[in-house]
């Protein structure tokens, strides 16, 4: 089974895969990719 979390900025997203990860063990994930420019580092 393949799932694929997306959303906003802030949506909870990450707080969701470590809920899911924790809870069923063999589930695993892969880092984020996008194709876009990253964007410059705000201070």
């Amino acid at each position: 089974m393949l799932v694929i979390l997306s959303g906003v900025a802030g949506a909870g997203k990450d707080t969701v895969k470590r809920e899911v990860i924790q809870k069923m063990k063999n589930v695993v994930s892969i880092p984020s990719i996008t194709d876009r420019p990253i964007r410059p580092r705000r201070h």
